[in-house]
Formats: C-alpha cells, sequence, structure tokens
C-alpha cells in the first residue's frame, strides 16, 4: 500500500466520520472494502484475472457465511439486501466496460458480462447445493481443505506456475510467458486465516449469529486487509455492531497511531532497507563485520516495515471507531525468545497456539500419554514455527527458518527452566539485574536476526554463504 493509497483511506474514514458520525457503519465498511479488494489486487499479465480473484474472494465470504450460520437467518431482510449489493456491485463493475466514460480499465480488466452472469449462475448453484446438506461438519472441513489448497498452490513457485500455464493456455494466450508471479492473489492470507477462524468457531458453537454484512466487513475490512491483524470474529462483529460517539478520542489516538506508523514504514524501515540483507547485498560482502551489521539491521527493518503497516491500519479503524488488536508490543526488548515472539506478529501467533499448538498437543497428552512432554513440547514448538515459516512461502529456507526458531524456543524454554531451578528466588537471571537482562535481550536479538538470513534470502545456498562469511568458516 503506497502513500496515495494510505491517504485516500484516511482522507474517506475522517469525512465519513466527520459527516456521518457513527451511521450506516456497516455500509461504509462494505463498500469501501469491495472497492479496495478490486483496487489493491495489482493488474495481471493473465487476462482478468485481477478480477476474478477479488470476485472468487467475495464468494469463499458468501459461501462460508452460509456454512457458519444457522438457516434460519439467511433468509432476513438484510442479509437478503446485503447478498443483492454485493453482486449488483460485481456485476455494474462488469457493465461498466460498455461505458467509455468509466476507465476502470486503469484500476482491474473487466471480463464479458456474459462471462460475470455465467460465473454467478455456478455460484448460485454452489449455494445451493450447500443448502441441501443439513450436516455441514464434512463442508466446514471441504472448506477449510479448498483454502488451504489454495493457499499451497499460490505460496508454491512450481505450482503458481503451472497454474499460470493452465490459465494461459485456457485464454489463448502465449504459454512461454508463463510464470509463477503471475499468481499473485492480494489479501490471501488473512482473508484465509479469518475464514478459518470463523469456519473452526461455528464447528465448536453449532453456528455463529452474525450478519452476512458484518461478516463480509470482518473479512474484506480495508484497514487491515493486506497486512493484519488477525481480529478475532466476536471481537470485530460487537465493535462494528456498537454505536460509540467518541469522535475527539479516536482522532486524537489515530493520528498518533498514524503518524508513528508512517514514520516507521516510510522513513526508518525504508532508509533500513538500503543496509539490510538481501540476495544482491550479500552476494558482495566479504568483510565479517559488514555481513553481523546488515544481518541485524534486517531485524529492525522487518520491525519497523511491519509494525508500522499495523499501527497505519490500527489509526485508520480508530478513524471509524473500530479497535483492532495490537499485533506488536516492542518485540525488540524482549529478554527471551518465547516473550519475544509473544510480542511479535501477535494475533498471528496467537491464531496458531488456539488452531494448531494447543489442539494437537492435547491430543499427544490425551492419547499418547506415554510420550515424553518435553519431547511433545519440542515437537510441538518446531512443527509451529515451521507452519509460521510455510505461510510465508513453501521453500527449503522457511522450513529451516522455522526449525530455527521452534529449536530456539525449545532449548530457552528448557535453559530458563533450569536455572530458574538453581536460584535461590527461583526466578530466571534476566530478572536478578538490569545487566543480566541486557545480554539476555542481546542474544535473544543476535539469535532472532540469524533466522532471518533464511527468512531473507532465496535459497540455501545464499544462506550458507551469509554464515560462511559471518563465521569466518
Amino acid at each position: 500500500m503506497g502513500i496515495s493509497q494510505i491517504i485516500f483511506f484516511i482522507s474517506i474514514s475522517l469525512i465519513y466520520r466527520l459527516v456521518f458520525r457513527n451511521k450506516g457503519l456497516q455500509w461504509f465498511v462494505l463498500l469501501i472494502s469491495l472497492v479496495t479488494i478490486f483496487w489493491l489486487q495489482p493488474i495481471s499479465t493473465i487476462r482478468n484475472l485481477d478480477f476474478w480473484l477479488p470476485v472468487l474472494g467475495l464468494s469463499f465470504g458468501i459461501i462460508s457465511w452460509i456454512i457458519i450460520t444457522k438457516k434460519v437467518k439467511h433468509y432476513s431482510k438484510q442479509n437478503l439486501f446485503t447478498f443483492i449489493t454485493v453482486i449488483s456491485f460485481m456485476l455494474i463493475l462488469g457493465a461498466s466496460r460498455f461505458i467509455p466514460v468509466i476507465v476502470l480499465y486503469k484500476f482491474v480488466t473487466i471480463p464479458g458480462f456474459f462471462n460475470i452472469l455465467l460465473f454467478f449462475l455456478l455460484l448460485s448453484f454452489v449455494i445451493l447445493t450447500i443448502r441441501l446438506f443439513e450436516n455441514k461438519k464434512y463442508i466446514h472441513w471441504g472448506m477449510v481443505g479448498i483454502i488451504s489448497i489454495i493457499f499451497i498452490i499460490q505460496k508454491n513457485d512450481s505450482l503458481s506456475y503451472e497454474i499460470s500455464l493452465f490459465l494461459r493456455q485456457i485464454n489463448s494466450q502465449f504459454s512461454n510467458l508463463a510464470s509463477s508471479d503471475e499468481i499473485i492473489w492480494i489479501g490471501y492470507s488473512y482473508i484465509a486465516f479469518r475464514v478459518i477462524h470463523a469456519l473452526i468457531e461455528s464447528r465448536k458453537r453449532n453456528g455463529l449469529e452474525i450478519s452476512l454484512r458484518s461478516y463480509l466487513c470482518y473479512l474484506f475490512y480495508f484497514p487491515a486487509f493486506l497486512a493484519g491483524p488477525i481480529d478475532k470474529i466476536d471481537h470485530f462483529n460487537a465493535e462494528i455492531s456498537s454505536n460509540k460517539n467518541t469522535l475527539p478520542l479516536n482522532i486524537l489516538k489515530a493520528g498518533e497511531l498514524i503518524a508513528v506508523g508512517l514514520f516507521q514504514k516510510f522513513i526508518v524501515a525504508d532508509t533500513f532497507a538500503v543496509v539490510s540483507i538481501t540476495e544482491t547485498l550479500s552476494g558482495t560482502i566479504t568483510s565479517k563485520f559488514w555481513m553481523w551489521v546488515v544481518v541485524i539491521v534486517y531485524t529492525f527493518r522487518i520491525y519497523f516495515d511491519f509494525n508500522g503497516y499495523s499501527n497505519i491500519a490500527l489509526g485508520i479503524s480508530e478513524i471509524i471507531g473500530i479497535q483492532l488488536p495490537v499485533n506488536f508490543n516492542k518485540p525488540l526488548i524482549s529478554p527471551t525468545l518465547s516473550i519475544f515472539w509473544n510480542n511479535w506478529h501477535i494475533t498471528l501467533t496467537q491464531w496458531f497456539r488456539a488452531y494448531f499448538f494447543n489442539p494437537i498437543t492435547r491430543f499427544f497428552r490425551t492419547r499418547f500419554k506415554s510420550l515424553n512432554s518435553q519431547f511433545i513440547l519440542a515437537f510441538m514448538q518446531i512443527s509451529t514455527m515451521v507452519l509460521i515459516g510455510l505461510w510465508h512461502g513453501i521453500s527449503y529456507n522457511f522450513i529451516i527458518w522455522g526449525a530455527w526458531i521452534g529449536v530456539g524456543l525449545f532449548l530457552q524454554n528448557r535453559m530458563t527452566g533450569f536455572v530458574t531451578k538453581k536460584t535461590s528466588s527461583g526466578n530466571p537471571l534476566w530478572k536478578k539485574s538490569p545487566i543480566y537482562k541486557t545480554i539476555s535481550t542481546i542474544l535473544t536479538i543476535l539469535y532472532v536476526s540469524l533466522g532471518w538470513v533464511w527468512f531473507a534470502l532465496p535459497d540455501v545456498n545464499a544462506s550458507m554463504q551469509v554464515f560462511n562469511v559471518l563465521f569466518g568458516m
């Protein structure tokens, strides 16, 4: 998201809040979010893909809402009107190609109107088919499976290439230009996490109470569409359904968050980007000192970049009157690796803890009681971090990065437990004095920074070359 887009979102949110206060909040969020998912999707070299991907995302939203909610709620006037509004928006977008004065082709390539109409007939058939099933257990997990498969395709270069090749062939485009870089679905990762969260919570509670309008706002909420945070559905629904009128406080807090976010992202992070590790830069550095500098600076770059975007999202959301969860809590001053990851991308960590770490750990401890508890802990910490690595991209480097962090977490937990038992106060060393805390914080940052080498570079050979320079091998 560039400066011009950020300014637009700030301006439109401010105008809405000053003119309408909180009236029509859900409609405002829904309409701006609909515009956002098409606007931010880059123009694709595959014909009309930048139109179909947002449409597919909206279709997933409508289908998953039908799955997670109770049947009696589906045909209310409010839900039907929302459904008609969303479908009409996409049909009007498709019909705009016949109006010369509307130059939407600069933002999204519009396919033929007949193709759009045919797609919605297919969507209606899918919806009606889902409605015929009384037992939705398999539909829940089937939806999770489809979302996961698309995620895997998007994150794997070989699979993305095959999809690119297939789409070019059916579009009668040059197959020799197929590339994995053509399969870019902006915002999909965060949409996927929110949909899976809603599906799992729905299974636990035998259905959720949320309108289609609120649900689509939750999935595609424009301030958090690109970089999170991943809000919980109950919290977001409560926020968007409330009638809080605290405009002065919201504006004051929003201004502070946005100012800090802009400074972090476009001043600090972009400056650090010049002297942080990249594939090109790492291949030219032979000095051990400068290699350590660019590796450590990368930690600060990625923090200020990501936290900057998060603060901007929180700030824009404050203008609207919706509070999003905090995503970072001063992780760079964490004295241990555990505290670092509890304070870094908090909502993502909580998501994996809730839907992978905790349930799988309970499964092992109840079904395999003979297994050593430390073995279970080590396996779960490593596998959780490997999954988080694979979320960023399916490659050996991301697997190694996840294993690096997972092993570090386990060893740090074991060491902390051992040292704590040996101290008379029963506290870890870093709590005993500021000196110990400082040393522990520096060691944590160094370990995290070395992990980012796997994260920042494209392959194992490039990463090993960096380690060779760092340790003089």
